[in-house]
């Protein structure tokens, strides 16, 4: 298993924002962690990148534990968080190029591994990512969390507050990644996208409800 949560738990101060979460992920797999605002699902994708501590239960990724092998666990992840967290004052090449080196790497030796999505930008790698649409946005958010090849990609919400054009067009970007092998879990409110993943785990108020394929969580609980 890429992932394996057992028990796993966020507390802050009275509020459990996560309780007692458990699921494993295979490599290969695209997982989809469905739920409204204040599910919990931005937590739990904290400690799974290991940038949040656990107040209950394990969380491994490649069979390493989140918070006494944070160090050897990050540079094989790629986290892009639900928020747009690139630097608004650098252009898009300039970011690319910060997170790359950043992994140890370059954009000229990653351009093939991000290509299908780069290209799509690369036309305005001079502007500032500041001043990019809501959808290009999120395509160099997706570049600079691939540009190291990861071999889990973490996805919070990447579509929220986008068009549906391209809320369409980002998911058929990760669909073309699904060709490649490359574990994939993902966060969304909606139910048009969990039902592009393989498995869907359904989390209400930090508990997980259930977890099957999303054909029957759908059945099951109506759509989110």
């Amino acid at each position: 298993m890429i992932v394996e949560v057992e028990g796993l738990a966020r507390r802050f101060g009275a509020v459990r924002a996560v309780d007692g979460v458990s699921f494993a992920v295979p490599e290969g797999e695209r997982f989809g962690l469905i739920g409204p605002d204040g599910a919990g699902k931005s937590t739990l994708f904290r400690m799974l990148a290991t940038l949040l501590v656990p107040s209950a239960g394990t969380a491994r990724v490649f069979g390493l534990d989140v918070v006494r092998d944070l160090w050897a666990i990050r540079p094989r992840l790629g986290y892009m968080p639900g928020r747009f967290s690139l630097y608004p004052d650098l252009s898009v090449e300039e970011n690319l190029r910060f997170f790359a080196s950043v992994f140890g790497t370059t954009l000229e030796r990653e351009r093939a591994r991000i290509a299908p999505i780069y290209t799509q930008i690369e036309p305005f790698r001079d502007r500032r990512a500041g001043a990019l649409s809501g959808g290009m946005k999120q395509k160099l958010a997706l570049c600079c969390a691939l540009v190291h090849r990861p071999e889990l990609l973490l996805l919070d919400e990447p579509t929220t507050g986008v068009d549906a054009v391209s809320r369409r067009e980002f998911w058929d970007l990760l669909d073309d990644l699904r060709q490649t092998g490359l574990t994939t879990i993902v966060a969304t409110p909606y139910m048009d996208e969990a039902m592009r993943c393989d498995r869907v785990a359904l989390l209400q108020d930090g508990t997980l409800l259930a977890t099957d394929a999303p054909a029957a969580i759908a059945r099951a609980f109506g759509r989110p």
